[in-house]
């Protein structure tokens, strides 16, 4: 006989009965089970008592040879009615929280599992979870209530808790507890609860007599950082862990898992439950003495519900693994293996699928040579290759057939090309080239070939390909391969630019050196020439006028030897990015008018310098020493070729381009059109005769472009030339 607390359609008794006969089984026990739903909830005590009197006296005709009694209430009504079967028959209790000892005193026939709530353990289960919280442990002034009420404080002050509700409390001898003040009152200071605590603290809260605002504020959520634990399940509670707005933790198994709102707690979970309950059914009704076999707490251990962890967004790294949890997927369960068993799974399948590609390869390879063995070429060859423009074709009755990969990726619809469509796509220039082939390989000339043609199939622009072919003559039938060599082309004439360029760039660097070491030994000549010459006055006789002549040739060669190091050493310091630059705000007519006051006396008499300046000045971000720079070398420029006319210097700008250009314009020989680039570039002097090194524009264009503009050039032969520095504003 199985006597059950709750109503039939309690969830926890679904396959509940199943169970426990499959439990008997295991120990050879064919059970023949009939369940009694006491629905405790739904009787006042006395009616209770009752309604268990009055089933016995039915069961009596039955004879059951043991009963196994489940939960608190059943396993009081049935002793509490004192009928005398009870004395009769052997009777087994589960998950008794709170066992009568004085009736179990009387009845010595039965036995069982003390299923000790255990607040302490069930609160550290919160702490490890959530940290320091506001505890609500459910409570009610009924007998049940007090009884779950004095559990609670005494392992409250077993464990060094002195306040309960803020409020200290006592435990007499008797069992009875009291408050400082009443223990049952509704929050009044709410602000205290709003923080999270320091240290955990507990409150009891009457789930039938507090006012409703102070039990919808303790479920509301309002109460911050608090936790509910459930003492018991009756019909006041066991809902209030799905209105509650905050986790609730339980030491009863009652409701647990049973989607009632349990996140979880330190109890006896129902399968061990049943377990133990029938291996002591199983001793007793093997002979056992039931006298002999005293009462025993049941084991207990951390549960959590998955669904309730999934509810409350509960980090995973905060539950310990020795906590079980019950409901949890499958995946999520055994994650970690089933990722291991997905990664070697992985390995196999690619292991194998590379195993097989390798036979199919291999036997694809002795087929291939098979074919070319007999000649047979009738079977179409589909060897595209992923990523590599590979597409097998054959020419056979004047028409064209290709993969169907080669039409999607050249662009075009899917179908035969007869020979003239496709003689459209080639270049002109190939086009013989194509001709010669196929008239070649059907008189008998060639039976394979190699051929690159440039093709233009989707009309954006032609492309190289490349046709692998053999010639069946027996049948009149090319078959080969195409592939797409743009590429390989394109990489060909970048190697073909790069060698030229590095051919180039030695040419140069080889012009460079001579051209350095004829503008350095030229004016080292007259140095060198000049300085002997004065050094054997005795041998030569030299003039007052002579002597100051040669003085004058060597200070200018020397000078015009310096410049050139110095330019060497600009220009390479440029290059290398070795050169610092010091950008400043400059006001642009200031620097204007003072290279214009330095120059001005420095003109020849046949020619005039003049500014030109905007009436509002424009200050810009620049390095002034180098723009002075380019400038001076700009004008000095136009002074060597400059016999008569003007030089004018000056600036305009634009604020809505903003741009501003600097220009140095003469009326000079001027510079032939095909020469204008060339100015350029080093050592390079329209006049070998006139002082310079040839360096100078080279330097200004690399500072011009360090300052992220251009520079621009016009002239005309005979009429002058026109400088320009384009900076952004």
């Amino acid at each position: 006989m199985v006597i059950e607390s709750f109503e039939p359609e309690y969830t926890g008794y679904e396959g509940r009965k199943e169970k426990i006969h499959q439990e008997f089984k295991k120990h050879n026990i064919d059970a023949n089970l009939k369940t009694f739903y006491l629905d405790c909830d739904s009787y006042l005590d006395a009616e209770e008592k009752v309604r268990m009197y009055e089933f016995l006296d039915t069961v009596s005709i039955w004879n059951p040879e043991l009963i196994l009694v489940y939960d608190d209430q059943a396993a009081y009504s049935i002793m509490a009615c004192k009928h005398h079967l009870i004395r009769e028959i052997p009777v087994v209790f589960d998950g008794v929280n709170f066992p009568n000892w004085e009736l179990l005193k009387q009845y010595p026939n039965i036995t069982g599992f003390w299923d000790k709530p255990e607040y302490m353990k069930t609160v550290q289960l919160g702490e490890i979870i959530f940290g320091p919280m506001y505890f609500n442990i459910w409570t009610d002034n009924t007998f049940l209530g007090r009884k779950t009420t004095k559990v609670f404080l005494d392992d409250a002050k077993n464990a060094g808790i002195e306040r309960v509700n803020e409020k200290l409390f006592t435990i007499g001898r008797d069992g009875a507890y009291s408050f400082t003040l009443d223990s049952i009152t509704t929050i009044k200071d709410k602000s205290r609860i709003l923080k999270k605590p320091a240290k955990t603290k507990f409150r009891l809260i009457d789930a039938r007599e507090s006012t409703s605002s102070g039990l919808l504020w303790s479920l509301s959520g309002l109460a911050r950082y608090t936790v509910f634990v459930q003492s018991k399940r009756d019909f006041a509670s066991k809902r209030l862990g799905l209105f509650a707005n905050g986790p609730t933790l339980s030491v009863v198994n009652e409701g647990f898992g049973l989607k009632e709102g349990i996140l979880g707690g330190y109890l006896t979970s129902p399968e061990t439950q049943i377990c133990q309950s029938v291996n002591l059914a199983t001793e007793i009704l093997q002979g056992k003495k039931v006298e002999d076999i005293p009462i025993i707490p049941s084991p207990k251990e951390y549960l959590l519900d998955w669904t309730e962890i999934e509810r409350w967004n509960i980090p995973s790294n905060s539950i310990p693994t020795s906590f079980h949890i019950i409901k949890m997927p499958f995946y999520e369960r055994y994650k970690l293996q089933i990722i291991i068993i997905g990664i070697l799974t992985g390995i196999a399948i690619i292991l194998i699928i590379s195993y097989l590609i390798y036979l199919y390869l291999r036997e694809n390879r002795n087929k291939q040579i098979a074919q070319e063995n007999l000649k047979k070429g009738e079977r179409f060859l589909s060897l595209a290759l992923t990523g590599g423009k590979v597409y097998a074709f054959q020419f056979r009755d004047n028409m064209f057939s290709f993969d169907k990969e080669f039409y999607i990726d050249a662009g075009i619809e899917e179908k035969m090309l007869p020979t003239d469509e496709f003689k459209a796509c080639v270049h002109p220039a190939n086009l013989e080239n194509f001709n010669n082939d196929v008239i070649n390989a059907r008189q008998g000339k060639i039976q394979k070939n190699i051929s690159q043609i440039r093709c233009n199939f989707d009309g954006k622009g032609y492309q190289w390909w490349e046709f692998r072919y053999t010639y069946n003559l027996e049948e009149d039938i090319f078959n080969g391969l195409c592939l797409n060599i743009q590429q390989s082309k394109e990489a060909e004439q970048e190697l073909i630019n790069a060698r030229q360029k590095a051919e180039e760039s030695d040419k140069m660097k080889s012009a460079f050196l001579a051209n350095m070491s004829h503008e350095i030994r030229t004016p080292l000549n007259a140095i060198v020439g000049f300085s002997n010459i004065i050094a054997e006055e005795e041998e030569v006789e030299l003039s007052t006028e002579e002597r100051k002549e040669f003085l004058g040739l060597i200070n200018s060669n020397s000078e015009l030897l310096l410049k050139l190091i110095n330019d060497i050493l600009d220009l390479s310091r440029i290059e290398s990015g070795k050169m610092d630059f010091s950008f400043k705000s400059c006001n642009l007519t200031d620097l204007m008018k003072n290279i214009y006051h330095t120059h001005q006396v420095l003109m020849p008499a046949e020619v005039k310098l003049q500014i030109d300046i905007p009436e509002k000045p424009i200050v810009i971000e620049t390095d002034a020493l180098r723009l002075t720079q380019v400038i001076t070398n700009f004008i000095n420029n136009a002074s060597k070729f400059t016999h008569e006319g003007y030089i004018r210097i000056g600036y305009t700008y634009d604020i809505t381009e903003e741009t501003v250009d600097i220009y140095v314009k003469d009326t000079g020989i001027g510079i032939p059109k095909e020469k204008q680039q060339a100015v350029f570039e080093r050592f390079n002097k329209l006049d070998e005769f006139a002082q310079g090194t040839g360096l100078g524009l080279a330097i200004c264009q690399v500072i011009i472009k360090r300052f992220g503009g251009e520079i621009r050039l016009q002239s005309e032969k005979g009429k002058g030339s026109c400088f320009t520095i384009a900076l952004p504003l």
